[in-house]
C-alpha cells in the first residue's frame, strides 16, 4: 500500500507526506495478499483477584464476577483533535489507566495518544493498593495489575496486558496496519519486540524501586544488558528501518509507538550509546519524538498526565 491510498486516518496523522523512497517502498517480509476487512470482535474479560505473581505475596481465593459484553467496532479516525472531538457514536469510550511513571505506560499512552480517538486517563481520586476506592481489592484487574484499558465504560470488564491495549487501540482507530499484511506483520512484530528490550532492562537495569542487588539485577545482568541483549536489540531494528525512520508504509503505526515508548526509555539512560552506527533507528526516533502528540506525551499534557522516569541510571558498561 502506497502512502497516497493510506488511510484518511494515517494520511491526515503526518504533518506532511513522506519522501518518494517511503511512498514507493515494499516491505520485505511477505508477498501476502491484504486480509477480509476488519470485523467485528467481542471482548469479555473474566476478572479475578488473583495477586502478583511474586511468590511472597498470597494469592487470595477468586471470586467470580459478572460481565456485560462489549461489542468492539474498528474504525480508522483521523488523528486530530477536531476529528476527534466528532468521533461518531459506535466507537465506544476509552479509559487508560496506569501509574504515575513509564515502565509500562509510555508505551500504551503514545499508541492512545496518537490514535486519534478520545481518551481517558486514570479517573480523579484514582488509588490502586490502598484506601476506600482502590481498584487492586476489588479484583477488577484480571491479573492484579496494571495497565488496564476500560472499553465502553468504567462497568465493562477491562482489557488487561500492555500488548493487548495496544493492539485492542490499533483495531479500533485503524493503525494496526490492518489493510496492509506487511504493515500489521510489521506493527505486530515491534509490539512483541518492544517487549523484549523491556524485559531485558527490567532484568538488568536499576529502577526506581530495585537498585542493583535486588532480585535478578546483578552486576552481571547489568553488563549483559549493556554488552550483548541491547546491541542485539537495537540492530536488529536498525536493520528493519528504512532511511527515512519508519518501518512501516505509513510510519505511524500502533507498533511504531508502542516500540517508541520503550525506546524512549533506553534514550534517557544513554542516547550516544542507542544510536552509534544506528542512523535509520536515530531518523525513526527523531522522527516520533518531533510530533505533536508525542510532546503532548512527554510533557505530562495527555489524559495520562505526568509520568516519571522509571528505569534509573547505573553503571554503563
Amino acid at each position: 500500500m502506497t502512502f497516497s491510498a493510506a488511510p484518511e486516518a494515517v494520511r491526515r496523522h503526518v504533518a506532511s507526506p513522506p519522501p518518494p523512497q517511503f511512498r514507493a517502498r515494499g516491505r520485505r517480509l511477505m508477498s501476502i495478499a491484504p486480509v477480509a476487512s476488519p470485523v467485528l470482535a467481542t471482548l469479555r474479560v473474566a476478572a479475578s483477584t488473583r495477586e502478583s505473581p511474586s511468590p511472597a505475596r498470597r494469592v487470595a481465593p477468586a471470586r467470580s464476577r459478572v460481565v456485560e459484553r462489549v461489542v468492539v467496532r474498528s474504525r480508522a479516525v483521523p488523528s486530530d483533535t477536531t476529528a476527534a472531538s466528532a468521533m461518531s457514536a459506535d466507537v465506544p469510550s476509552l479509559r487508560l489507566i496506569y501509574f504515575d511513571v513509564m515502565a509500562k505506560g509510555l508505551q500504551v499512552t503514545m499508541v492512545a495518544h496518537h490514535s486519534g480517538l478520545s481518551w481517558e486517563g486514570k479517573p480523579e481520586g484514582f488509588a490502586w493498593r490502598d484506601g476506600p476506592n482502590a481498584m487492586k481489592p476489588k479484583g477488577v484487574a484480571p491479573f492484579g495489575q496494571l495497565p488496564l484499558l476500560f472499553v465502553g465504560g468504567d462497568d465493562t470488564a477491562p482489557v488487561a496486558q500492555a500488548t493487548a491495549i495496544a493492539a485492542v487501540i490499533g483495531k479500533l482507530a485503524g493503525t494496526d496496519g490492518a489493510e496492509n499484511m506487511n504493515d500489521f506483520a510489521m506493527s505486530s512484530m515491534l509490539v512483541a519486540e518492544a517487549e523484549d528490550i523491556y524485559a531485558a532492562l527490567q532484568k538488568g537495569q536499576p529502577t526506581l524501586y530495585a537498585k542493583i542487588g535486588s532480585g535478578v539485577k546483578t552486576e552481571q545482568t547489568h553488563e549483559e544488558l549493556w554488552t550483548t541483549s541491547l546491541p542485539h536489540h537495537l540492530g536488529c531494528l536498525e536493520k528493519l528501518c528504512d532511511e527515512n525512520g519508519g518501518f512501516t508504509s505509513t510510519g505511524v503505526t500502533c507498533g511504531e509507538m508502542f516500540l517508541w515508548g520503550v525506546l524512549h526509555q533506553v534514550v534517557l539512560l544513554a542516547k550516544a550509546f542507542a544510536f552509534e552506527g544506528r542512523p535509520k533507528l536515530a531518523a525513526y526516533y527523531e522522527r516520533i519524538a518531533s510530533m505533536e502528540r508525542t510532546v503532548e506525551v512527554l510533557e505530562g499534557k495527555s489524559p495520562a498526565g505526568s509520568m516519571a522516569q522509571y528505569f534509573v541510571a547505573g553503571p554503563i558498561h
